[in-house]
């Protein structure tokens, strides 16, 4: 049985697993760092500067459970921490940086460890700066205790507590020399905003401290705009840990609204979900503040999607999103290529020059307007291996059948040529569209091979900006209709729009990230281009109907 001390906080299967292993809560322990907090920190901003923090219930709860469970170390003959890891999550203006920052000064000054080392991290150096060290700063300036205690030098933003000779500084994911620095790494690292910080730092900073006691890898974060970064599979993992996967070291928490929250539910009652997400919600976060960014918000997509991210902690999966997941998903149809059989289509061939993915999409008109979509995808075994780093469920694709692997580093056209043959003879391909840039060999071939008559679609604003919106339309009136292919989804889950001068739109892949393909939905719009086309000129035949 859990002891009186105990009982209380058991919150999830892990900490039932942590008790069953011998593990214990120390309400004393908890409560003396929340009461060195209060009476060491002073706020130093708001109207209610110069006064002492009183934590918020749940920073309070947050520092209680950190550093409150407790287990018996044989290596150091002594109860210590049992936490060494913690990943929290919440919406913005939630006081993440400065619950962080008030952890960073314990550490510093009420830890009592000799010789400690306590590094702030984040993206950039500046960033870090204007966060969380920024606030570990003010308030020792605020305070006339810690400022007797601990010295501040401005210029590299270091802070030393005399007494101890026990250090605080940032540590930006792109100080590379600092990060493979091993004695300088021998401590804590508190990261803020997870959700940017790189795999490679990530891995420098991974042993940090593994030689101390009690050491912590603590970070906070609100979610991001990709979702195969670092800071999502940690969230990920931290809900497998929850849910008692094992590790015992790791603190997990998330204040979130659910992750697939429909636009039609939050419209109905967006306090409700505000509340999920934002624990200070009534004490930081006002409610008509909040009901007011959301009314603003709703008036783009693109402005909703900043706001369900920031303000609600769903991961989104481009920084200017084009159609929301909720709208291609209720595309979704039960249909197979066995169901097509026979039946009209046009082709749409997106083709990577050499390493990348290539799609060959096949568009069916339906009788009221709609069309159905069959999307297959190919990359080069050495293309699949460089993406799994980024998006491991790249494996499961490929042998789902998904994505056609071809051996070598770049893509082996055989595949696609033959792909299509065989297409071709289960389907009436009226035409092929492509972008003569890339693919003017490859479909003469495929057109010798099969009869199939060829059609250009060159890839600029002005000749893509119609069939886009097309396929917008099309998608938002439910005329477009898919089978469920994961690879589409997760493409156009990240398509970006680009808008020239004059007004007209084509995709693009997000920024800066190049492990984001978009080509499935390029050859989509090129398929439903060319049907639209030959409807339009007459020269359509019925669905498995036959030339006279």
């Amino acid at each position: 049985m859990a002891s009186g001390d105990t009982n209380p906080w058991i919150r999830d299967r892990s900490d039932e697993l942590a008790l069953a292993a011998g593990m214990q809560f120390d309400a004393e322990r908890g409560q003396m760092v929340c009461d060195w907090i209060e009476e060491y920190c002073i706020l130093y901003e708001g109207e209610a500067a110069g006064e002492p923090v009183k934590l918020l219930p749940w920073c309070r709860d947050a520092t209680m459970r950190l550093f409150g469970w407790i287990k018996w170390s044989t290596q150091f003959n002594r109860w210590v921490r049992r936490f060494t890891k913690a990943s929290i999550w919440c919406a913005k203006k939630n006081a993440k940086s400065p619950i962080l920052s008030m952890w960073g000064l314990y550490l510093l000054a009420g830890d009592g460890e000799p010789g400690n080392k306590v590094f702030f991290a984040s993206k950039t150096g500046e960033q870090i700066r204007e966060n969380s060290v920024k606030h570990a700063a003010e308030m020792v300036w605020a305070s006339p205790l810690l400022s007797k205690e601990i010295v501040v030098n401005k210029s590299i933003m270091q802070l030393t507590h005399k007494a101890s000779r026990s250090i605080l500084r940032p540590l930006s994911s792109s100080d590379a020399e600092a990060a493979k620095s091993k004695e300088g790494l021998n401590g804590s690292v508190l990261i803020d905003e997870t959700h940017v910080v790189d795999d490679k730092f990530i891995k420098r900073i991974s042993r940090a401290g593994i030689s101390r006691a009690e050491p912590l890898q603590v970070e906070v974060s609100t979610a991001g705009l990709d979702p195969d970064c670092y800071g999502k599979r940690r969230q990920d993992y931290g809900r497998e840990v929850a849910a008692g996967n094992g590790d015992l070291s790791m603190l997990f928490i998330c204040y979130e609204a659910p992750q697939d929250l429909a636009y039609a539910d939050l419209e109905a009652d967006p306090l409700k979900y505000g509340r999920m997400a934002n624990p200070t919600m009534g004490q930081i976060v006002r409610e008509d503040e909040y009901l007011a960014d959301y009314t603003e918000s709703k008036r783009s997509l693109a402005a909703l999607a900043d706001f369900l991210t920031y303000r609600l902690n769903i991961w989104q999966q481009a920084s200017m999103p084009w159609i929301r997941k909720e709208d291609w998903a209720a595309c979704r149809q039960s249909f197979t290529e066995d169901d097509l059989a026979g039946q009209t289509c046009c082709g749409g061939l997106d083709l990577a020059i050499t390493r990348d993915m290539s799609a060959l999409s096949l568009v069916f008109p339906c009788d009221d307007d709609r069309y159905r979509v069959l999307t297959y995808f190919f990359m080069p075994e050495a293309g699949i291996k460089r993406l799994a780093q980024h998006v491991p469920q790249i494996a499961e694709w490929v042998r789902d059948g998904y994505v056609t692997a071809t051996p070598g580093e770049t893509t082996d056209y055989r595949f696609i040529r033959r792909v299509f043959a065989e297409k071709a003879q289960k389907f009436f391909v009226a035409k092929l569209i492509y972008d003569e840039h890339f693919a003017e060999q490859l479909t003469n071939e495929m057109s010798e091979d099969t009869g199939v008559e060829r059609l250009k679609l060159p890839q600029t604003a002005t000749r893509l900006n119609e069939p886009t919106q097309n396929w917008e339309r099309a998608v938002l009136d439910r005329k477009l209709e898919h089978d469920g292919n994961p690879v589409m989804a997760w493409q156009m889950g990240h398509v970006n729009i680009r808008t020239d001068a004059n007004g007209n739109k084509r995709p693009v892949k997000p920024a800066n990230e190049d492990h984001k393909k978009i080509d499935g939905v390029l050859s989509g719009i090129m398929g439903l281009a060319g049907a639209r086309t030959e409807a339009a000129d007459g020269d359509w035949y019925r669905p498995g109907g036959m030339r006279d």
